[in-house]
Protein backbone atom coordinates (compact mmCIF):
# COMPACT_ATOMS: atom_id res chain seq x y z
CA UNK A 1 0.00 0.00 0.00
CA UNK A 2 2.69 2.24 1.01
CA UNK A 3 4.34 1.27 -2.26
CA UNK A 4 1.28 2.11 -4.15
CA UNK A 5 1.01 5.23 -2.24
CA UNK A 6 4.30 6.75 -3.06
CA UNK A 7 4.30 5.85 -7.08
CA UNK A 8 7.19 3.24 -6.22
CA UNK A 9 5.13 -0.04 -6.90
CA UNK A 10 6.18 -0.68 -10.33
CA UNK A 11 9.76 -0.57 -9.26
CA UNK A 12 10.03 -2.40 -6.56
CA UNK A 13 7.13 -5.07 -7.78
CA UNK A 14 7.54 -6.11 -11.70
CA UNK A 15 4.79 -7.56 -13.39
CA UNK A 16 6.41 -11.24 -12.40
CA UNK A 17 6.10 -10.37 -8.80
CA UNK A 18 2.73 -8.81 -8.95
CA UNK A 19 1.45 -11.71 -10.31
CA UNK A 20 2.51 -14.27 -7.99
CA UNK A 21 1.15 -11.93 -5.39
CA UNK A 22 -2.17 -12.25 -6.87
CA UNK A 23 -1.89 -15.98 -7.06
CA UNK A 24 -1.27 -16.27 -3.14
CA UNK A 25 -4.48 -14.11 -2.67
CA UNK A 26 -6.53 -16.42 -5.11
CA UNK A 27 -5.27 -19.39 -3.62
CA UNK A 28 -6.23 -18.34 0.30
CA UNK A 29 -9.52 -17.08 -0.73
CA UNK A 30 -11.52 -19.08 1.28
CA UNK A 31 -14.89 -20.80 -0.24
CA UNK A 32 -17.16 -17.69 0.96
CA UNK A 33 -15.19 -15.36 -0.93
CA UNK A 34 -13.21 -13.53 2.08
CA UNK A 35 -9.78 -13.78 3.36
CA UNK A 36 -9.45 -14.59 7.20
CA UNK A 37 -6.00 -13.53 8.77
CA UNK A 38 -3.81 -16.77 8.04
CA UNK A 39 -4.36 -19.46 5.30
CA UNK A 40 -6.67 -21.47 7.65
CA UNK A 41 -8.42 -18.50 9.24
CA UNK A 42 -11.99 -17.57 8.71
CA UNK A 43 -12.85 -14.52 6.94
CA UNK A 44 -13.09 -11.28 8.66
CA UNK A 45 -13.71 -7.87 7.41
CA UNK A 46 -10.12 -6.55 7.73
CA UNK A 47 -8.56 -9.07 5.96
CA UNK A 48 -10.88 -9.44 3.32
CA UNK A 49 -11.22 -5.54 2.56
CA UNK A 50 -7.27 -5.33 2.50
CA UNK A 51 -6.67 -8.30 0.45
CA UNK A 52 -9.50 -6.39 -2.04
CA UNK A 53 -7.58 -3.69 -2.15
CA UNK A 54 -4.10 -5.40 -2.72
CA UNK A 55 -5.66 -6.89 -5.68
CA UNK A 56 -7.06 -4.03 -6.88
CA UNK A 57 -3.86 -1.81 -6.61
CA UNK A 58 -2.38 -4.92 -8.44
CA UNK A 59 -4.01 -4.21 -11.06
CA UNK A 60 -6.96 -6.76 -11.36
CA UNK A 61 -10.13 -5.20 -12.37
CA UNK A 62 -13.32 -4.88 -10.33
CA UNK A 63 -14.88 -8.06 -11.45
CA UNK A 64 -11.29 -9.53 -12.33
CA UNK A 65 -9.28 -12.75 -10.95
CA UNK A 66 -9.01 -15.90 -11.05
CA UNK A 67 -12.78 -17.02 -10.26
CA UNK A 68 -13.68 -13.66 -10.20
CA UNK A 69 -11.91 -12.99 -6.84
CA UNK A 70 -12.23 -9.37 -6.70
CA UNK A 71 -16.45 -9.73 -7.39
CA UNK A 72 -16.44 -12.28 -4.56
CA UNK A 73 -14.50 -10.17 -1.96
CA UNK A 74 -16.87 -7.39 -2.81
CA UNK A 75 -19.63 -9.21 -2.39
CA UNK A 76 -18.67 -10.79 1.18
CA UNK A 77 -17.77 -7.16 2.32
CA UNK A 78 -21.19 -5.91 0.99
CA UNK A 79 -23.18 -8.63 2.17
CA UNK A 80 -21.75 -7.98 6.22
CA UNK A 81 -22.65 -4.21 5.32
CA UNK A 82 -19.67 -2.98 3.87
CA UNK A 83 -16.33 -1.85 5.25
CA UNK A 84 -18.39 0.31 8.28
CA UNK A 85 -17.39 -2.68 10.57
CA UNK A 86 -13.59 -2.65 9.92
CA UNK A 87 -11.69 -2.14 12.77
CA UNK A 88 -9.53 1.26 13.30
CA UNK A 89 -6.66 -0.36 11.42
CA UNK A 90 -8.35 -0.58 7.83
CA UNK A 91 -10.64 2.53 8.47
CA UNK A 92 -6.94 4.42 8.67
CA UNK A 93 -5.80 2.19 5.32
CA UNK A 94 -8.90 3.36 3.88
CA UNK A 95 -8.81 7.02 4.72
CA UNK A 96 -5.62 7.32 3.36
CA UNK A 97 -6.68 5.89 0.14
CA UNK A 98 -9.19 8.12 0.20
CA UNK A 99 -12.15 5.51 0.35
CA UNK A 100 -13.37 6.17 3.81
CA UNK A 101 -14.01 9.55 5.86
CA UNK A 102 -11.89 10.75 8.13
CA UNK A 103 -14.78 11.74 10.39
CA UNK A 104 -15.64 7.41 11.20
CA UNK A 105 -12.06 6.82 12.02
CA UNK A 106 -11.33 6.99 16.19
CA UNK A 107 -8.61 10.03 16.94
CA UNK A 108 -5.38 9.04 18.26
CA UNK A 109 -3.84 11.77 19.44
CA UNK A 110 0.00 11.86 19.22
CA UNK A 111 -0.15 13.00 22.81
CA UNK A 112 -1.33 9.85 23.97
CA UNK A 113 2.37 9.03 23.77
CA UNK A 114 3.36 11.42 26.22
CA UNK A 115 1.09 10.57 29.32
CA UNK A 116 3.26 9.08 31.96
CA UNK A 117 3.64 5.33 32.23
CA UNK A 118 2.44 4.86 35.55
CA UNK A 119 -1.38 5.17 34.35
CA UNK A 120 -3.02 2.06 33.82
CA UNK A 121 -3.57 3.45 30.24
CA UNK A 122 -0.24 3.91 28.82
CA UNK A 123 0.88 2.75 25.21
CA UNK A 124 4.00 0.74 26.91
CA UNK A 125 1.05 -1.60 28.16
CA UNK A 126 -0.31 -2.14 24.84
CA UNK A 127 0.09 -5.51 22.63
CA UNK A 128 3.23 -4.88 21.21
CA UNK A 129 1.66 -5.46 17.26
CA UNK A 130 -1.36 -2.71 18.77
CA UNK A 131 1.56 0.12 20.20
CA UNK A 132 3.70 -0.27 17.01
CA UNK A 133 0.65 -0.27 14.53
CA UNK A 134 -0.56 2.99 16.68
CA UNK A 135 2.09 4.80 16.94
CA UNK A 136 1.93 5.67 13.07
CA UNK A 137 -1.74 6.19 13.02
CA UNK A 138 -1.50 8.99 16.00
Amino acid sequence: MCLYITGHLDTVFPGEYRKEILRYLYCHQNEDGGWGLHIEGHSTMFCTTLSYICMRILGEGRDGGRDNACARGRKWILDRGGVTSIPSWGKTWLSIFGLFDWSGSNPMPPEFWLFPSRLPMHPAKMWCHCRLVYMPMS
